[in-house]
Formats: C-alpha cells, sequence, structure tokens
C-alpha cells in the first residue's frame, strides 16, 4: 500500500493520529504551532530526507533495529541486584540520576558506590506498537505528513 502515499491523504487526521501514538510528545514533527514540539527524540521535521517511505516505515514499526546512542536511555544494574532503567539527567563524582520516563517529571538517584553495572539499552525508548493503534489509512495518512514535513 505505500505507494498509496501522497495520493489523497488526510493531513487533519494525520495530525490526530500524531497526537494519538503520542508521536509529538517525544518528537518534533513539523513546523505546525498547533502541535507539540517533544524535544526527547530525534528531530522528524525533515526525516524524509535521511528515509524512503519504506525504509521509515520499517524504522517505525521496529525502533531498535537501529538507535542512535544519544537517544538511548541507560540501565542500571545495583549491587542488590535491582534494575533502574532511564535517561541520563545528571551525574557527579557520587551520584548518577536517572529519569525513567521522559514524559514525567522525576529522577531516580543512584549512589555511584551501589552500581555494579551500567550500560547503554539495546531497546529503544520508542514503542514498537505505535502503530498498532491506527487503521492503515491513517498509516498512509502519517507516510505522507512526514514526507511533507507536515505541510499539506
Amino acid at each position: 500500500m505505500l505507494d498509496q502515499v501522497s495520493r489523497g491523504r488526510d493531513f487533519e487526521k494525520a495530525k490526530a493520529a500524531l497526537i494519538s501514538t503520542q508521536c509529538v510528545f517525544c518528537h518534533r514533527v513539523g513546523n505546525d504551532p498547533s502541535l507539540p514540539a517533544g524535544v526527547f527524540g530525534p528531530d522528524l521535521t525533515q526525516v524524509s530526507a535521511r528515509f524512503g517511505r519504506r525504509d521509515l516505515l520499517a524504522h517505525i514499526l521496529e525502533p531498535s533495529l537501529v538507535s542512535d546512542e544519544k537517544f538511548r536511555s541507560t540501565v542500571v544494574t545495583t549491587t542488590e541486584g535491582g534494575q533502574v532503567t532511564g535517561f541520563l539527567e545528571r551525574e557527579d563524582d557520587e551520584r548518577v540520576a536517572l529519569r525513567p520516563n521522559p514524559l514525567v517529571p522525576g529522577v531516580v538517584e543512584i549512589a555511584k558506590a551501589q552500581i555494579r553495572e551500567r550500560k547503554l539499552s539495546d531497546v529503544s525508548p520508542m514503542p514498537a506498537a505505535a502503530l498498532n493503534s491506527l487503521k492503515a489509512a491513517q498509516i498512509l495518512d502519517l507516510l505522507t505528513w512526514f514526507e511533507t514535513g507536515g505541510d499539506p
């Protein structure tokens, strides 16, 4: 169905899909001032310059296939065997502070003396099921949005 992208698509439905799938809370998706401009994930305003529609859809469906290091979370295993996953908020000589959910205020502080292992996660913070609630037409609308940078 990818050949149907850019033909008769609905930008208002694309905007609604960007909101319902929560894309706009992590990503900047265009210059539309009516949409939130997420600052947590990659800027997708010009994503079509980097990816064709098939590759873009593959990245959306399987976000952990390729994940830029600067957008990966940190996994800390404590000396007691617990694990905390989050985005590095701050660090000093004695503590590490991770934000488990970038959309919610609050951090978890861990004393460095309590850290057994620290590594970048292999799993993208973007949910792999982001498009599961959408119909095929809505997904095509989204792909058209990204191809045009949100400009009807």
